[in-house]
């Protein structure tokens, strides 16, 4: 498959902005999920940080790491009541942590959806930079950072991890919008046609006035060749209405004549 033939979704045919966004979605959960090397203890009574404790393996870690998901979860986290400490003492180390692998296989998968999701709504609708944009992220950035704000008020800190979980994954559900939406898809043809089935014959008017205010409808419908031959039908049968009729069919002429110029 050659750039040329390619979808527009292929990389070499991504934007400026697309590669931007998934540049950017893809540093945001390796930040999250990038776990630490060491730690370092503080002395309850002097306040001083001892000599770092260094890490030989995810299991020792002292800390749950993973996101949107932990992979490493503390066993401590488990235990329903905290070992007492008397006054003064360090605080014990805590147990080895328990690794899933699976928790840290779904997050590389969620993430790898996420920014499908995100490729394919910037790549769909093809978006520039342009200055429109520029305005946009200037709105959207001090709304991210203010409804985080908000939501850590409200709903306490906890609530500002699932709040950042569900503005990162946003563009999946937007991409299945897009993607399925009913509005596109419909087939608008068919309904236009259903219209024109509907139609009354010529020989179903048995007045003027019935078959002029059809005429002037199928007019405003823009159906024009329709309405001319209907004007021209009630010319006819009806010479009494034949210059308001002539009349009609110009005005529908010169608005034909004055589109396809």
């Amino acid at each position: 498959m050659t750039p040329t033939n390619a979808g527009r979704c292929y990389p070499k045919r991504w934007t400026a902005l697309t590669w931007l966004a998934v540049l950017f979605w893809i540093w945001h959960p390796v930040v999250r999920n990038f776990p630490p090397s060491e730690s370092y203890a503080v002395d309850p009574i002097t306040g001083e940080l001892s000599g770092p404790t260094r890490y030989q393996s995810l299991s020792e870690l002292p800390i749950p790491v993973g996101w949107p998901l932990y992979y490493v979860r503390p066993s401590y986290l488990s235990i329903p009541l905290s070992p007492i400490v008397p006054v003064g003492a360090p605080m014990p180390s805590p147990a080895p942590s328990t690794v899933h692998p699976f928790a840290f296989l779904a997050n590389v998968l969620l993430v790898a959806v996420a920014i499908g999701a995100i490729i394919y709504i910037l790549q769909k609708s093809m978006y520039r930079f342009s200055l429109s944009f520029l305005l946009g992220v200037m709105v959207v950035l001090p709304l991210y950072f203010g409804l985080a704000r908000l939501v850590e008020m409200v709903a306490g800190y906890g609530a500002v991890q699932w709040y950042v979980v569900a503005v990162y994954f946003l563009p999946v559900p937007a991409a299945l919008v897009v993607k399925f939406s009913l509005f596109p898809r419909l087939n608008w043809r068919r309904f236009r046609l259903i219209g024109k089935d509907n139609r009354h014959s010529f020989d179903d008017y048995t007045n003027a006035d019935d078959a002029m205010a059809a005429a002037s409808k199928l007019e405003m419908c823009g159906d024009w060749q329709a309405s001319v031959n209907l004007y021209r039908y009630a010319a006819e049968h009806w010479p009494e209405h034949g210059e308001y009729a002539q009349r009609c069919i110009a005005r529908v002429t010169n608005k034909q004549s004055l589109t396809q110029a």
